[in-house]
């Protein structure tokens, strides 16, 4: 038989899961931003679980301890944007912590059931999210971030509300610290609405999900063998290590200062570490600063560093948050190009401002050198789409400026390279290496700049054998 106070807590919840906090009412928002105008693009935000309470299982957002704790880890959270982006943060009923990981333990699906106390929460947001998209939104381009318990109940937001897609300005959902999501369910639960796991650094409409560990170590809730996972430095799936030189920096904050009205932290371009995706879908980072080892280490075992996921690659999610919000403006002028391409009326476009710029039409990589030797500005600052992006067509994109590069088809190499040199990139298929067309070998014009790190190098060697080829096509 229950116990008189088991019972009281059992209906007290049961009272909590009946309807929604009402988010018309501005005590039920954190943070809301809706007087700013210099912004690019907006954040919705959920925190992690952030309180612990034997006899509250969830926040009493009247206290005003309670909610100070919340608003203050949420503002420095969210300052890794900076001032590009309007931050909008609802207040949700989470559970505390000790009855979350008791949840967590009882069901073995990353999902939230209907019937768990932790659905309060899930109800919360989505009635929040909509508040948002109904009277803020104003069809700006915008990111959802949670993390851990706010990344579940973000990514319950995403299923539930199916007007999220990439056509009415969603960019990318950034969910750290989600662990046990399968690449397959992830495209079932968001199948048609151009929703999908991400697979590269720049397609609008991804879902970027990562959970970082020291090596080594036991297994912990986050560590759940076969769950979708990037790497957030060189946004690579296949365990390729990221070196530190692509790592943006990171932000050092202690949690224990919220409710004390800590300064907002700025990340640091210094704090570096490289990362590696392993076989369990895990990022593996190593030579980790020992200020950062020494805040978000040992949650749970010593090696998981699930308190570090957001704040240990702050640098590299703001960047390509910003990057997905600009493409996600831009998102039908892109499709446009990739149907040119597709369709064989173009082999590559140029788009500037939002518009088509440029189109050029031929075979193999002339098209993209023409363009360049008749205007050395016809790149610079434009978004290049490519059919064949390998890696001397990379060469070309870097000398020419462009700010970001899209290949249907696009070689490791060249991702790598335009990488190296600070351009992001997206691609319809990944593929080794560019072959040539008896498929038994490199293509003749990779095999001109294989190797060559300098750019101005490589576009040196490529047009010496395009004049090699030219003279050999006239005998």
């Amino acid at each position: 038989m229950l116990k008189k106070s088991a019972l009281c807590a059992l209906l007290w919840c049961a009272a909590v899961l009946l309807c929604a906090l009402d988010h018309a009412e501005p005590a039920n928002w954190l943070i809301a931003e809706t007087d700013r105008k210099d912004t690019s693009f907006d954040v919705f935000y959920i925190h992690p679980t952030l309180l612990s309470d034997d006899k509250k299982p969830y926040p009493d957002f009247g206290d005003p301890k309670v909610r100070a704790r919340l608003v203050d880890f949420s503002a420095a959270q969210t300052a890794l944007f900076g001032k590009k982006a309007r931050i909008f943060v609802p207040a949700v009923r989470q559970l505390e912590f000790k009855r979350c990981l008791r949840e967590m333990k009882r069901t073995s699906s990353p999902r939230i059931p209907e019937d768990s106390p932790r659905f309060a929460a899930v109800q919360d947001a989505v009635a929040a999210f909509r508040h948002y998209l109904a009277r803020w939104n104003g069809g700006r381009p915008y990111i959802l971030l949670g993390h851990s318990q706010g990344a579940a109940d973000l990514y319950e937001v995403l299923c539930r509300v199916p007007e999220i897609s990439p056509d009415r300005g969603f960019a990318a959902a950034y969910l750290p610290g989600l662990a046990g999501l399968t690449e397959e369910q992830i495209k079932k639960d968001l199948s048609g609405r151009g929703i999908f796991p991400a697979q590269d650094e720049g397609s609008p409409g991804a879902v970027v999900i990562w959970n970082t560990r020291l090596p080594g170590g036991k297994k912990d809730p986050f560590l759940v063998p076969g769950s979708y996972g990037i790497n957030p430095v060189n946004w690579r799936r296949d365990g390729f290590p990221a070196e530190k030189s692509l790592h943006r920096g990171m932000i050092l904050f202690d949690h224990r200062t919220c409710g004390h009205a800590p300064a907002l932290p700025a990340t640091d371009p210094e704090l570096v570490c490289s990362a590696a995706l392993d076989e369990n879908g895990s990022l593996i980072v190593r030579d980790v600063p020992e200020a950062a080892k020494k805040l978000y280490a040992g949650f749970l075992t010593p090696e998981c560093c699930h308190a570090g996921d957001v704040w240990m690659f702050a640098g590299n999610l703001a960047e390509n948050a910003a990057l997905r919000a600009a493409l996600c403006r831009m998102k039908s002028e892109l499709d446009r190009a990739k149907t040119l391409i597709r369709t064989g009326r173009a082999e590559c476009v140029v788009l500037r401002d939002g518009r088509t710029a440029r189109i050029e039409s031929g075979r193999g990589v002339s098209p993209l050198l023409r363009l360049y030797d008749r205007d050395r500005e016809a790149l610079r600052g434009g978004i290049l789409v490519d059919k064949v992006i390998g890696r001397a067509a990379a060469a070309i994109a870097i000398c020419g400026g462009a700010r970001f590069v899209h290949g249907e088809v696009m070689s490791e190499d060249a991702q790598r390279f335009l990488k190296e040199n600070g351009i992001p990139s997206s691609c319809g298929l990944f593929v080794k290496r560019i072959l040539n067309q008896r498929r038994n070998g490199l293509c003749p014009l990779e095999k001109s700049v294989e190797g060559i790190a300098d750019p101005a190098a490589a576009l040196s060697s490529l047009r010496r054998r395009v004049a090699e080829l030219q003279k050999m096509s006239r005998k």
